[in-house]
């Protein structure tokens, strides 16, 4: 018989490719969204519900029902600085969410959960991070991410089920979600398909980040269903940093707009950590790791798959706080 394995967040990027890889390998995998930040068209190569693990009822139901053996946790909101103005959405959308999954799957003897976490948690440390680091979150959105490791961590110990911790950083690449409040890459690429003639970098674009293309990691992620990782922590993305103003670069040139697009520098936001960037070395000797091509190549491939999409509708919906501290182009009553 084949192993259960349920993927959260299987409407996103990260979860969405780990489904369809799964589903591939033969596994019977199901895959759960409630879309409010992925599109049904991720889902097609894979089994699929709506499901929102918000409310405890309704993740018991269907944990109840499917009864999986293992589990792949990619349900987040990611929206890391916006967390600290929306501290109650990121709350449910993470951590009360988490727990209800964690809650249910207990009860039911699961095996084992693949828990994303993220390398927000290591905060504003000197770069690069590595796993043994401690956690040290800056805003709402790595608090909660921290707690979830922390929860897991506890919770394995006491009801013996196994996990591996993984902390990603800047995935990016094909199936994207349009999120005004996250992933840099798809925002550009979104303005510029939809005519815009001015991308924004927050402060003055020399923040380094590893951007990770999510071809690269995915078989790291499947790999993490293994035995060997039970109980470890591993960052897994990329290897090489960039500023934001050579990513910004290379986006418009990726999209033939240098000369028609304007890169335009905003005010710096609160609790944003300027340089974040992680070590690689354990993804590499224990899970493989590699990649095979440029920052460059990797956004070429995303904007032909952007262009062929077309430009999409924001996931958009207001901050729940506003103060003289929000970003000006995220205030609501900028955009009525």
């Amino acid at each position: 018989m084949k192993e259960k394995i349920l993927v959260t967040g299987s409407a996103g990027l990260i979860g969405s490719h780990i489904a369809d890889k799964l589903t591939s390998l033969g596994y019977n995998v199901l895959g759960v969204d409630n879309l409010s930040g992925g599109y049904l068209e991720n889902t097609k190569n894979h089994q699929f519900l709506i499901c929102d693990l918000r409310f405890k009822n309704e993740v018991e139901e269907l944990v109840n029902w499917f009864k999986p053996e293992y589990v792949y946790n990619c349900c987040a909101s990611a929206r890391e600085i916006a967390s600290i103005f929306e501290p109650s959405k990121s709350l449910d959308d993470n951590y009360l969410s988490y727990i209800n999954l964690l809650n249910a799957c207990i009860k039911n003897k699961f095996k084992k959960i693949v828990c994303f976490s993220s390398m927000a948690v290591y905060g504003n440390q000197m770069p690069p991070f590595s796993e043994d680091m401690e956690c040290k979150p800056e805003d709402i959105y790595s608090i909660n991410k921290t707690a979830i490791e922390w929860s897991t961590k506890c919770l394995a110990d006491v009801h013996d089920f196994d996990y591996t911790i993984i902390r990603p950083h800047n995935c990016f690449g094909e199936r994207q979600i349009c999120d005004l409040y996250r992933n840099v890459f798809r925002i550009w690429f979104n303005r510029i398909l939809r005519g815009e003639k001015q991308i924004h970098i927050f402060g003055g674009g020399e923040q380094t980040r590893a951007f990770s293309y999510v071809d690269f990691s995915l078989p790291c992620y499947v790999k993490c269903l293994e035995d060997f990782t039970n109980g470890k922590t591993y960052n897994i993305g990329g290897m090489n940093p960039s500023t934001l103003n050579e990513a910004a670069r290379l986006t418009l040139k990726v999209m033939g707009v240098e000369d028609s697009v304007e890169i335009v520098h905003l005010p710096p936001r609160p609790k944003e950590v300027k340089h974040a960037y992680c070590t690689y070395d354990k993804s590499v000797e224990e899970l493989g790791y590699k990649e095979d091509m440029s920052l460059e190549q990797c956004l070429t491939k995303m904007a032909t798959w952007c262009k062929e999409v077309g430009p999409k509708e924001w996931f958009d919906e207001p901050l729940e706080l506003e103060n003289d501290k929000t970003p000006e182009i995220w205030r609501r009553k900028e955009k009525e």
